[in-house]
């Protein structure tokens, strides 16, 4: 073992180990409140009904727009994928998202991805970055409008929403700044000319808000389905706050853990804390099997195009 292993190794096991904390306290917190509940867990999924189905294809449908999201966003950045590939590859490397860290998702794409240029790729990247998380500020601006939500996230919500409008305003200047760390990734020409314009990118804002809809009626499916029900608006506000925790979290996987203890805290202001931590366990059990089951039909496809050149 060398001096540079023996250096890492504390490292990594440090990072394993908040990993391993932080899950098991968000876990901890979403069961807590469901345990201190009135709600007995087994009689209510027994009595669920056909409504968790409904949910489940809603789930199943914004992680089909999805890809159709990163085409958009490749063909602002300079690349014209074809659908069919786009799905596949998408679908394929979604699922590296359940490791932490989140590099194996961005190295996994680029990877595949790298005939149309890993430059290319990365600045798609962040153009999902950007459009993931100024459309969360959107959806959770319905939190705005609900008595008994804390003043100070409402102002960082609303702040969230100016910063928001900087893609939108100049899609150019954006790329231009989005372009300066990726310099650090390594070699790649970042002096070609802007291709990103802002009807590509309110196009890319729209099937973002699509999704944000879908989530919506997932949840909103998910609590009919088990005898409960919520306003639209805020399953939608209190999804998109707790996406972004577990977004923010990237050395979790996928967000595991910080999304469902944000998810659950924010409906507690509205809800009963029971049910705000079922429908956070049912949301994230559902999202898991969807993204399962579409990376097989993603493998599908892409061992189904032709990789020759690859």
């Amino acid at each position: 073992m060398t001096n540079e292993t023996r250096s890492q190794t504390p490292s990594n096991l440090s990072i394993q180990l908040v990993t391993v904390l932080v899950v098991g306290l968000s876990f901890w917190f979403v069961l807590s409140q469901l345990d201190s509940s009135e709600i007995d867990i087994t009689e209510t999924l027994s009595n669920a009904n056909s409504w968790l189905l409904a949910a489940f294809l809603c789930i199943i449908a914004l992680t089909t727009i999805s890809p159709l999201l990163w085409k958009v966003l490749m063909y602002g950045s300079g690349a014209n994928i074809p659908l069919k590939t786009c799905y596949g590859l998408w679908w394929t490397t979604n699922i590296a998202k359940y490791i932490p860290g989140k590099v194996s998702l961005v190295l996994g794409r680029v990877w595949v991805s790298r005939r149309w240029g890993s430059t290319v790729v990365l600045e798609s990247f962040i153009w999902e970055f950007l459009v993931s998380v100024t459309s969360a500020a959107f959806a959770a601006s319905f939190l705005l409008t609900l008595e008994g939500y804390p003043v100070a996230s409402k102002a960082t919500i609303g702040l969230g929403c100016l910063l928001s409008l900087l893609p939108i305003l100049s899609p150019k200047l954006t790329q231009q700044l989005v372009r300066k760390p990726l310099v650090f990734f390594g070699k790649g020409d970042w002096n070609t000319e802007i291709s990103m314009t802002r009807k590509t990118y309110i196009l890319a804002m729209i099937l973002m808000t699509i999704i944000w809809i879908l989530w919506g009626c997932a949840h909103k499916f998910i609590l009919l389905g088990v005898g409960y029900d919520a306003p639209f608006h805020l399953l939608i506000g209190a999804f998109a706050v707790a996406w972004f925790a577990g977004f923010a979290a990237f050395f979790l996987p996928a967000g595991f853990g910080a999304r469902e203890g944000v998810f659950t805290y924010t409906l507690s202001f509205f809800l009963g804390a029971g049910i705000s931590a079922l429908l956070a366990l049912l949301s994230r059990t559902m999202n898991i099997l969807a993204d399962a089951l579409l990376f097989f039909v993603g493998l599908f496809i892409y061992r189904t195009e032709d990789h020759e050149e690859e």
